[in-house]
């Protein structure tokens, strides 16, 4: 059965996929590992295919941040494919609030102790209204690394390049994304009133369209 690895985003962890449905393929989702201080996004992917074996006949899918790692995993191994969710290419895919975010490093004054509040906050900005997945997703924010995450961040402020330009993108994005501008391409798809967390808020939607795109 073929496998397919799923990596999720900033903040988050696997329990973003768990509303999604069947493939037909084996599922492995991919645990965000510490990073060194000055590591760069290459050398985080490689050491992310050598951990799981990813190979070139596998299939990724990548949730926001981790669809800018899994372009890069991409670039080494050259799938056919890989599909983006609430995902980007570069910065300048980001909304003007997030990317100026980036440009004035606001993300290097972030405190590396955690908060309930800024939890709460954070997971209601993402989600688009669900009651059910605010907490899921204050879960995860409060069990983020900071330091993976402030150094995830400079590695989307550095961003400024399309990586594996060669390799076809399938991207997923909700027209109601705070973070994500909807860049369309060929192979975009729009999910209606879909947030940046629309992988478990419209997880119906999301397989479906996954299903079509690997069927």
């Amino acid at each position: 059965m073929k496998k397919q690895f799923f990596i999720s985003g900033l903040g988050a962890d696997e329990k973003a996929f768990q509303e999604l449905g069947d493939f037909g393929t084996t599922k492995i989702m991919i645990e965000w590992m510490a990073n060194l201080p000055d590591e760069s996004l290459y050398d985080y992917a490689k050491m992310m295919i050598d951990k799981y074996g990813i190979e070139q006949e596998d299939i990724v899918v990548g949730l926001s941040f981790g669809g800018l790692v899994a372009q890069q995993i991409a670039e080494i191994i050259k799938p056919d494919f890989i599909i983006l969710i609430s995902s980007f290419r570069t910065k300048d895919d980001l909304k003007i609030h997030f990317s100026s975010g980036l440009k004035m490093k606001l993300h290097k004054l972030m405190p590396e102790m955690k908060s309930e509040l800024i939890g709460s906050m954070v997971a209601t900005y993402l989600n688009s209204g669900s009651k059910i997945s605010v907490p899921v997703l204050k879960e995860m924010v409060m069990s983020t690394d900071m330091k993976l995450m402030k150094w995830s961040l400079e590695k989307i402020y550095e961003q400024d390049v399309i990586l594996a330009p060669d390799i076809l993108k399938y991207s997923i994005i909700g027209d109601k994304d705070k973070v994500v501008k909807p860049w369309i391409i060929e192979t975009t798809f729009i999910v209606e009133d879909g947030s940046h967390f629309m992988v478990f808020d419209k997880a119906k939607e999301v397989t479906k369209i996954i299903s079509s795109i690997i069927g």
